[in-house]
C-alpha cells in the first residue's frame, strides 16, 4: 500500500473543489456525499432504534456504522483503478475516476456517523479513550477530506496546501484505513469469536482493493494516473 498509495496523485482531469466562499457548488458531489451520510445515519439509527437505545444497541448501531464505512471505502479503492482501466474500451467508465474525490468526502461523512455512535453513549461520562479515539479518527478524516478536493479562499485561487502535502496526507490516510480494516477482519476471523461472514467478506474485499491498484498501476503509464484515487 505504501508503494502504491504514496503517489495518490493530482493531475490534469477537473476535481471537485470546496472553496470558503461556496460559489458554483458542485451539486452532484454534495447530493452523492449526502446520500452515502444519510444512508449511513439511517442505518446507525435503525439499528439502534431496533435494539432498544440501551448500551448493546448503541454498540450495535457503531458496528453498522463500522460496516458500511468498510463498504465505502472499498467503493474508494476500486473505483479509480475499474474507471481507468474499464474506461480504455467503455468511456462511461471514467466518471468513477472522475468522482474519486466525491467518494473519498462520502467515506469520510460515513466515518464521522460511526465517530458519532461510538461518542454518543460516553457523552455525559466520556472516557478518555473513547474521547482520544474520536479525535484522532475525527482528525485523519478531515485531512483525508481536505487532501481529496483543494481548499481555495477564492475562485480560481491558488490551493490552500500544495500537491505534495496533499499527497502525502492522502496517501498516508488511504493506508492507515487499508490496514484498520484489514487487521480487524483479520482479527475477527482468527480470535475467538463467532463466524461471521462480513469479516470473511471485508478482507476479501480488500485484498481485491489492493489487487485492482496492482493491475491499475501495471497497465497505466504513471503519467495516466491522474485523481486522488
Amino acid at each position: 500500500m505504501v508503494a502504491l498509495d504514496n503517489l495518490a496523485a493530482l493531475g490534469q482531469r477537473p476535481m471537485s473543489r470546496l472553496r470558503l466562499a461556496f460559489d458554483q457548488v458542485n451539486l452532484l458531489q454534495f447530493s452523492l456525499v449526502g446520500a452515502i451520510a444519510l444512508t449511513a445515519a439511517f442505518l446507525v439509527l435503525g439499528t439502534i432504534a431496533m435494539n432498544g437505545f440501551d448500551a448493546n444497541a448503541f454498540r450495535l448501531g457503531s458496528q453498522t456504522g463500522w460496516r458500511f464505512a468498510s463498504l465505502v471505502f472499498f467503493a474508494v479503492l476500486a473505483a479509480g483503478p475499474i474507471g481507468r482501466m474499464v474506461g480504455r474500451f467503455w468511456a462511461p467508465a471514467q466518471l468513477l475516476e472522475d468522482h474519486c474525490p466525491d467518494l473519498i468526502w462520502g467515506f469520510c461523512a460515513s466515518y464521522g456517523v460511526y465517530l458519532l455512535a461510538v461518542l454518543l453513549p460516553n457523552a455525559i461520562s466520556l472516557s478518555g479513550g473513547a474521547f482520544l479515539f474520536v479525535l484522532f479518527g475525527a482528525a485523519v478524516i478531515c485531512g483525508m477530506a481536505v487532501a481529496a478536493a483543494p481548499l481555495r479562499l477564492s475562485y480560481g485561487g491558488a490551493p490552500l496546501i500544495g500537491p505534495a502535502v496533499r499527497r502525502a496526507v492522502l496517501g498516508t490516510a488511504m493506508i492507515y484505513f487499508w490496514l484498520c480494516y484489514s487487521l480487524m477482519a483479520l482479527q475477527r476471523i482468527s480470535g475467538p469469536h463467532r463466524p461471521d461472514a462480513f469479516y470473511d467478506t471485508c478482507i476479501l474485499l480488500m485484498v481485491f482493493g489492493l489487487l485492482l491498484r496492482f493491475a491499475d498501476r501495471w497497465t497505466q503509464p504513471r503519467a495516466a494516473v491522474a485523481g486522488p484515487c
